[in-house]
């Protein structure tokens, strides 16, 4: 029987997530995340395949009702292996990391879809990724079959905190306007730790002592909904 107390818990003071059950999972271990190189949109290692593998009963007996995630290919194999066959499996852009390193750059969608057919691209900008003017020269382009080109080089214009929070608002914003009460969502550890920062707006500094924004690879937390002036 899977222990689901074992989960730590996300504090929340959002009203208007009240009625929703919302777990947050990071990504299981990339390539990224173990190599001196940060290729472009990189995949699960083994370690990465063996933590889903792990974590998929805990990841079944949440009963979600609804997957949201990340449009990078480690996200979605995460996603996909956790949740297989779910059925209402969406892909979010705002659920990406914060755009600082190579390794947060993904594929077209147009590459990405027909390896994930259980996931819904339909929110999902078509075309190369929008943030690609930040590593390359003012009015460069790449060609869409060369992307890997682009490991390791260097970010000129890296997302500003304020940009991320911004996403982290989409997201609430998306959450509260769909009707599914149970909702995972999938995402990576800047992101996740701007968006706990998010569900905790408007609680006082003394609430937050102990807490620890920071996700371990693969890790599944659940929201804690708490009045905002809880002390």
């Amino acid at each position: 029987q899977t222990n689901k107390n074992k989960m730590q818990e996300v504090l929340c003071s959002r009203p208007e997530l009240a009625e929703k059950d919302i777990y947050l999972v990071r990504h299981a271990q990339g390539q990224h995340n173990v190599s001196a190189r940060f290729d472009y949109d990189p995949i699960l290692t083994k370690q990465g395949l063996n933590q889903v593998r792990g974590q998929k009963s805990l990841a079944q007996s949440l009963g979600v009702d609804l997957v949201l995630v990340s449009p990078l290919r480690r996200t979605l194999q995460t996603a996909t292996g956790l949740f297989p066959q779910h059925g209402n499996m969406v892909s979010f852009e705002p659920l990406r990391e914060g755009v600082s390193e190579s390794c947060n750059l993904r594929l077209p969608i147009e590459a990405i879809a027909p390896r994930f057919p259980e996931v819904d691209f339909s929110l999902i900008e078509s075309g190369p990724d929008k943030h690609l003017y930040r590593f390359l020269p003012s009015g460069k382009t790449v060609d869409p079959e060369k992307y890997q080109a682009l490991t390791d080089v260097d970010c000129r214009i890296e997302e500003s905190d304020e940009e991320m929070d911004k996403r982290a608002e989409e997201v609430i914003a998306l959450i509260a306007s769909r009707p599914e009460k149970k909702i995972a969502l999938v995402s990576h550890a800047m992101f996740l730790r701007a968006l706990v920062l998010a569900f905790r707006k408007g609680m006082p500094p003394q609430s937050l002592k102990g807490a620890d924004p920071w996700f371990e690879n693969c890790e599944i937390r659940e929201l804690k909904h708490v009045r905002p002036e809880v002390n």
